[in-house]
């Protein structure tokens, strides 16, 4: 039970934080890698597509074991609500890669080009406002039992405020959602015996639908 602009001002908090996947791996853009012998070129291309896999897959753990340092990406937890978990499943059922070229040396180790598509998920966050206030006045408007959409005290029921956030989400994905196809390039270390992805903004940014970086 809660007042409506409220209710749609902790709503977006909670998405922008869900969506947020990269947060924490941010932190380890500062990390200077030195210059590591390298070794056969095979084994980083490997590791980058394995990476890149573990993404489309879903399985942002394994794919962050991949990266230097191990970053937690976070997007393991579930969203906190079902319109969150609505449009992180839709961008997570969204991504696809091509490695682009060959893998090809560099200062500190190798590199591989990639391209990385992916649904733009600020396209449906950006309109679900706008979509949600439509579906709650439309809604109002037609209820025969108005102790469905309000409580005691007069407030919209959260439970009502829910559906109509859903409904509104799932009309944007229908309508509005674009997708986005970046080009990287991923930069590779080799580190303690294995070819690590460095987690660098691009990168943290194409996984993340644009939310970070």
């Amino acid at each position: 039970m809660m007042n409506i602009s409220k209710f749609f001002s902790r709503f977006f908090a909670i998405l922008g934080a869900v969506l947020g996947i990269a947060a924490v791996a941010l932190c380890l853009l500062s990390l200077n890698a030195e210059p590591r012998l390298l070794k056969t070129p095979a084994t980083a291309v490997e590791a980058a597509d394995t990476m890149l896999a573990s993404l489309c897959d879903g399985n942002f753990a394994s794919a962050g074991s991949l990266m230097y340092g191990d970053p937690d990406l976070g997007a393991d937890r579930e969203p906190a609500d079902e319109v969150g978990k609505l449009i992180w499943d839709a961008f997570v059922d969204s991504l696809d890669y091509e490695l682009v070229g060959a893998c090809y040396a560099t200062d500190s180790g190798v590199a591989q080009n990639v391209k990385i598509t992916s649904l733009d998920i600020r396209s449906v966050t950006a309109v679900l406002g706008e979509r949600s206030q439509a579906l709650l006045s439309q809604r109002v408007e037609e209820a025969e039992d108005v102790t469905e959409i309000y409580d005691d005290n007069n407030e919209y029921r959260e439970d009502f405020v829910m559906d109509v956030l859903y409904d509104a989400a799932v009309q944007a994905l229908e309508a509005d959602a674009e997708t986005t196809t970046r080009e990287i390039t991923l930069n590779l270390i080799y580190d303690q015996g294995q070819w690590k992805i460095m987690p660098e903004a691009a990168l943290l940014s194409a996984i993340s639908g644009g939310i970070a970086g």
